[in-house]
């Protein structure tokens, strides 16, 4: 599926927003808000493990921060509980993994109504090539993969109430060469992947966030 920059779809929010209240003065129609799906605000407050993945560096937190400020800035209200990396929690609880057993213990000893957990997996890169059809030029890419998924768990019962997945691809290098020139780009950062990271994580909170939508006015 294509991911879309949460920057730019703000922006582009915004002005279909500004263009519907215009187009409604005109036509007899007005910008309805639509809540959330799920609305978080009968929890008081809401722990969140550490993001899980196959990554090394700072990505886990990365996304377990996006993932938690879209959720913030669609619900201000709500407040999180940081209850850390994963291994670390689960030796605190003297568990042995994150289970249903695991899940209730964290409302004994943290007091929060509910937890959310989540993992991302970035794939090896995968590389594309291709060769003109009269064998002069020649392209070649390298693009990576990359899901996304998270639960949200009541931690009286240990039962899921919510979860989702996203996933995404990305172009990460390229070289393209002909009779006159070669160019070569590569896109490999870990701030790159932080930016990867955020669409995913933009696109999984949808459910959070309110929505608006064009109605006919009352008569």
């Amino acid at each position: 599926m294509e991911i879309f920059n949460p920057r730019a779809q703000k922006i582009f929010l915004g002005s279909l927003v500004a263009g519907f209240l215009a187009f409604g003065c005109a036509h007899n129609t007005v910008v309805v808000e639509i809540p959330p799906k799920i609305d978080l605000q009968p929890y008081k407050t809401i722990g969140i493990v550490e993001f899980t993945s196959n990554s090394n560096g700072n990505l886990n937190q990365v996304a377990t921060q996006k993932f938690m400020g879209y959720i913030q800035d669609a619900q201000p209200r709500v407040r999180f509980l940081e209850l850390g990396p994963e291994d670390q929690l689960v030796s605190r609880l003297g568990r042995s993994s994150l289970d249903i057993e695991a899940i209730k213990a964290i409302e004994k000893q943290y007091g929060v109504s509910s937890v959310f957990t989540g993992s991302f997996e970035i794939s090896n890169v995968q590389p594309k090539v291709s060769i003109g059809t009269d064998l002069s030029s020649l392209h070649a890419s390298a693009v990576v993969s990359i899901s996304m998924v998270s639960k949200h768990w009541e931690t009286v019962s240990g039962a899921t109430i919510w979860s989702n997945s996203r996933q995404g691809r990305w172009k990460v290098a390229g070289v393209h060469s002909d009779s006159k020139d070669i160019s070569f780009s590569m896109n490999t950062s870990e701030d790159q992947y932080g930016r990867y990271l955020e669409q995913l994580a933009f696109a999984l909170t949808d459910h959070f966030r309110p929505h608006y939508e064009k109605r006919d006015a009352p008569k």
